[in-house]
């Protein structure tokens, strides 16, 4: 997930982009990668690596969102929209919102929210707004058939049929003037044969580079199997075709031809009445309209072409809005997820849940800008960072190996041995300054943080750290009471379940 040191990194990259073209597919691909979309690559990435491991995902999918603050935040808003609580109930925190939407729900969504997200920093011509509202409209089109044939994945098949067109999207979004020549011949085509004369233009298909993206990005079987137009072998295939052949022959009509053919299509497949497929294909189109709206792409979800009336709206997500890097102290968003934390124990989660909903609470709640959970190592020789959250959390975590041997004490030592919180560099108090050993100093800079010992069954197994040290914001007595309520409450929750 993007930092801001990353998305910076990407602004200057997308700038460089206006030289000259790359000339071949397989450039084209690096260049997509390298330049213009590694935050959407690299998200891409981790939940498609997390997607081939059921065992590990909860609590691992949480992890990869809450790196990314502005992620957590648009995630978070999405989650809360009618579109997909339909409980009424407000979900508060990234790990609520995988136990109650589910894995391939939460993992739908945040994919969704990178396409929109890479694409608007994009140079944002009007064929990528089009291609993205007929990439919402075909995939909520997509879903809804795989639901009523009972397809066990059809999350899948929306992320599929989204990223269906992710090479057109990206190529119009990030292209220089090989965009412009290709526009200017299709403008002159009439649009008719398209792709052949994508081919004449730029020596292969735009469908060829979302091909080649999938499979640089790892972006899943079933997107490659609908690309290479093998519904015959895979009937989930044949969705992700049908959602896009519907949302473009839409785009002529809900009267046109086509339509009314992909209609009987569909309904002799389904074997429903075709009034009730029209009535379900148009409804479809309204919920991705405000599909595409709650993710951030207004602009596109009014060129999709909706039964009711459509309400012109402005761009509700923009990097305007993205979550500050530093989060502020927000006690009624801590008392909630406390108290989520407690109703958590009826589900009976896994330990590495409990522990992320944790660090979260810190993170969030607390407007820490750095926490993490350390493991003591069998042996007990060391303390060794397993998970992070907040500003540079990776590097955190590869760096925090302290040793904890009583014959050379130090301050983590010393909270294992004492098991009592610390406020290591407290105003007033220089009484911990002797255990700040050079091996400390190196992680924390002598910057003052929280830690706390975790305790399962009477036994010191690790600690939680929490530090302002990037932002220089001052800790407070509020924010160390607070760290320590959430301690003491995942010390219960752990407790609880090592003794299930």
């Amino acid at each position: 997930m993007s930092t801001a040191v990353d998305r910076e990194a990407e602004t200057a990259a997308v700038e460089d982009v206006d030289g000259a073209d790359p000339r071949s597919l397989s450039e084209w691909v690096q260049r997509l990668g390298d330049s213009g979309m590694p935050v959407f690559a690299h998200t891409a990435r981790d939940i498609s690596r997390l997607s081939d491991s059921r065992e590990s995902s909860a609590a691992e999918l949480a992890r990869v969102v809450l790196q990314d603050a502005a992620m957590t935040a648009k995630l978070l808003r999405v989650a809360n929209s009618p579109v997909f609580n339909f409980t009424g109930k407000s979900i508060s925190t990234v790990s609520r919102a995988v136990v109650l939407l589910g894995f391939d729900e939460v993992r739908s969504i945040c994919l969704s929210i990178a396409v929109v997200e890479s694409m608007l920093k994009g140079k944002q011509k009007q064929r990528v707004i089009e291609e993205m509202a007929r990439s919402f409209h075909a995939a909520v089109q997509a879903r809804a058939i795989a639901r009523k044939r009972k397809d066990p994945a059809p999350e899948e098949v929306f992320i599929a049929t989204l990223l269906s067109r992710l090479g057109d999207m990206a190529f119009w979004a990030f292209a220089g003037p090989s965009a412009e020549r290709l526009d200017a011949a299709l403008q002159q085509q009439g649009g008719d044969l398209p792709e052949a004369v994508q081919r004449q233009v730029l020596g292969f298909a735009l469908t060829d580079l979302t091909l080649g993206l999938s499979r640089e990005w790892k972006l899943g079987e079933l997107l490659e199997q609908s690309l290479q137009g093998r519904s015959d072998r895979n009937p989930r295939a044949g969705n992700v075709m049908l959602g896009y052949q519907l949302a473009s022959a839409a785009e002529h009509g809900w009267d046109a031809p086509e339509v009314k053919r992909l209609v009987e299509r569909i309904a002799e497949n389904l074997y429903l009445p075709v009034p009730e497929v029209t009535k379900m294909v148009r409804s479809n189109a309204d919920e991705a309209a405000d599909t595409a709206t709650f993710y951030g792409a207004a602009r596109a979800s009014q060129l999709i072409p909706v039964v009711r009336e459509t309400v012109e709206v402005s761009d509700v997500v923009t990097e305007q809005s993205v979550a500050p890097v530093f989060l502020e102290p927000d006690p009624m968003l801590q008392l909630t997820i406390l108290r989520e934390l407690a109703a958590l124990m009826d589900t009976r989660p896994d330990y590495n849940l409990v522990l992320e909903m944790v660090l979260e609470g810190m993170y969030r709640g607390v407007g820490m800008d750095r926490t993490l959970f350390a493991l003591r190592t069998p042996d007990h020789r060391f303390l060794a960072g397993r998970y992070a959250l907040g500003v540079d959390n990776e590097v955190l975590r590869k760096q925090f190996h302290i040793e904890t041997l009583e014959a050379k004490p130090n301050l983590f030592q010393h909270v294992i041995k004492t098991r009592q919180a610390l406020w290591a560099g407290q105003p007033g108090n220089a009484a911990d300054r002797q255990l700040l050993t050079p091996q400390v100093r190196a992680i924390c800079a002598d910057a003052p943080f929280f830690v706390t010992p975790i305790e399962i069954r009477g036994k010191v197994i690790g600690v939680f750290y929490a530090d302002r040290k990037v932002s220089g914001r001052p800790l407070d007595e509020d924010s160390f009471t607070s760290f320590r309520h959430f301690a003491q409450q995942g010390n219960l929750a752990l407790s609880f379940l090592g003794a299930g």
